[in-house]
């Protein structure tokens, strides 16, 4: 397979997978007249159409595309796999792995992961790690922001792939007789599991505050303001709480995309989740 040929193949599965050509081109840094040039010459080559426009921005891949897609991944699997088979001279570059963790899994749980993880690795690994809802994660993830999330959301897309890897408690916390409810915001897993609970009793809050940060609903939960679902385990002793039933029992998850070239990424997902389901 040509230099260009390649190129042409990493274009289309990133334009396939975002479906905007300028995505794709920040994806790859790259222009966005390159990737429009790539599908154009790709679609010469093959001597089919591969996107239509639906509407102003929105592409619509064809059915030879969708085809193609999949062949493409492997293409570009066989050669990751080949590169890597090489004993290079050279040293390898540190590998650097993106992180997005929401909020409870991010002070709940990575950092059992972390202690798990031998301090030589880290010759070899740059970890990056931001916090961001499950929804956002989830995006990142399909955009390549992040080589893998850990949510507690049960969402998932056709390109992701999810593990379930370590359970959690929710409870009801804070001054139960209080009428102000501490919510987390829209995207967060701990939001659809509170709207879950306000289905589940028909409750329509007359008074509530919405925080985009679960530290600040646990430190006013603490200062007796308010009530709220979260956690038992980012709960301090001190703050009062109610069991819930089974549906509030939850699961943390990794997700990552289902088509990752490097090797090295891959491996720190599979040590990840063994560590994960071990805890």
């Amino acid at each position: 397979m040509g230099s260009h040929t390649f190129k042409r193949i990493q274009s289309f599965i990133a334009v396939y997978e975002t479906r905007s050509f300028s995505k794709a081109a920040e994806q790859l840094f790259i222009s966005q007249p390159t990737v429009s040039v790539h599908i154009k010459q790709l679609e010469l080559q093959l001597n089919t159409t591969l996107f239509e426009r639906n509407g102003r921005t929105e592409l619509v891949p064809t059915t030879n595309a969708r085809k193609f897609y999949q062949h493409a991944l492997h293409l570009l699997d066989d050669w990751q796999n080949a590169t890597d088979s090489l004993d290079l001279a050279e040293e390898r570059p540190r590998t650097t792995v993106r992180i997005g963790a929401s909020q409870t899994s991010a002070t709940v749980l990575l950092p059992k992961i972390f202690a798990q993880i031998k301090k030589d690795e880290f010759n070899t690994i740059d970890f990056k790690i931001e916090m961001h809802n499950s929804e956002e994660i989830l995006a990142g993830v399909l955009n390549h922001q992040f080589d893998f999330g850990i949510i507690e959301k049960p969402i998932t897309h056709d390109f992701i792939t999810r593990d379930a890897i370590a359970g959690d408690q929710l409870v009801l916390a804070g001054n139960l007789d209080s009428t102000v409810w501490l919510v987390r915001e829209k995207g967060s897993g701990v939001y659809h599991y509170t709207q879950q609970y306000f289905k589940q009793h028909n409750i329509v809050p007359d008074h509530f505050l919405t925080i985009a940060n679960n530290d600040i609903i646990v430190k006013m939960l603490a200062q007796n303001v308010g009530k709220s679902i979260v956690s038992i385990q980012a709960l301090p002793e001190s703050v009062p709480y109610k069991k819930l039933d089974d549906a509030f029992n939850r699961q943390f998850y990794i997700i990552h995309h289902e088509h990752s070239n490097q090797s090295a990424i891959k491996n720190e997902i599979a040590r990840f989740i063994q560590i994960a389901k071990n805890l």
